[in-house]
């Protein structure tokens, strides 16, 4: 018996020792810096019209300057390191750049010599947007801690805003924090004392990102399952300005003098839709 089984064993044995070493064969393929994907997911751009992309696979964040694009900053792939899992980013008032990171549970100051510095010490969960007022209040939308936080200005501390499960924040012309949420209720207005004027008070939306809002109080959704980008005018129900190719999964979403910019990691592309609301190609992100 023991002989008839021996074959079997040995079959079994080279079958799990070739998968193993697939394994770890794709694994050093994905790993390698020259064949992983990129994966843009936000962007934002200086009134000098450069723009800042955040990548969750670089790790770190790109720049995209007179036609060329390069890195500010490349963070180690090792987990818990500053940018590696960079998910969003703004500016502040002074033009500094401000990331989240997810890795390190953190809002970092990015200076333009790629600088990274954090500011809270990972008192944030995964910031997924980030806003900031005039006063230099940063809001954060946390997506696991499910609530709107706030650092004020000149401060490195944390303050709840409201229990609003948000994942997009962008603050308006007139310094009004909206949020794209998570419930049912999914785009509000929120005020400094936490109370909410919903927008839309029903799931229209399919996957939300991010939000922003123009100079006449329009307001623009991305969605990525919808492969859409949404419109919501004041009193109105929102509609779909855009649908489809060439996006493929929207998530970032920024204005230039009222222009949609739009971030889709699976097309590996930053967007700008032109006066007709039509996507067209600004950039590439590539390795």
């Amino acid at each position: 018996m023991l002989i008839k089984f021996v074959p079997l064993f040995a079959g079994y044995l080279l079958i799990l020792l070739s998968g193993q070493a697939a394994l770890g064969q794709e694994t050093a393929q994905a790993s390698g810096p020259s064949r992983m994907p990129v994966y843009p997911l936000d962007a934002v751009v200086d009134d000098q019209g450069v723009a800042y992309v955040v990548d969750r696979n670089l790790p770190g964040v790109w720049k995209w300057q007179d036609g060329s694009l390069s890195k500010l900053f490349e963070g180690s792939p090792k987990f818990r390191t500053p940018l590696n899992a960079a998910r969003c980013i703004a500016l502040d008032n002074d033009g500094t750049l401000l990331v989240g990171d997810s890795a390190t549970r953190d809002v970092y100051r990015v200076t333009s010599d790629g600088k990274a510095e954090p500011i809270t010490g990972g008192q944030i969960g995964i910031p997924m947007d980030m806003a900031v007022k005039s006063d230099g209040t940063i809001y954060v939308a946390d997506l696991e801690l499910r609530k709107l936080m706030r650092i004020p200005a000149g401060t490195k501390k944390v303050e709840e805003v409201a229990d609003v499960n948000p994942r997009g924040v962008y603050v308006d012309s007139q310094d009004r924090v909206w949020v794209v949420s998570q419930n049912p209720q999914q785009l509000q207005i929120v005020s400094d004392s936490g109370e909410s004027e919903v927008i839309v008070d029903h799931r229209v939306f399919a996957f939300p990102h991010q939000v922003v809002v123009n100079s006449e109080g329009v307001a623009f959704v991305s969605d990525g399952y919808q492969k859409a980008i949404w419109k919501v005018v004041p009193g109105g129900e929102p509609k779909i300005l855009f649908e489809g190719p060439p996006l493929d999964n929207p998530v970032g979403i920024a204005l230039v003098e009222d222009r949609l910019i739009v971030v889709d990691p699976r097309a590996s592309k930053v967007f700008r839709l032109n006066d007709s609301n039509q996507p067209e190609t600004w950039f590439e992100i590539q390795r």
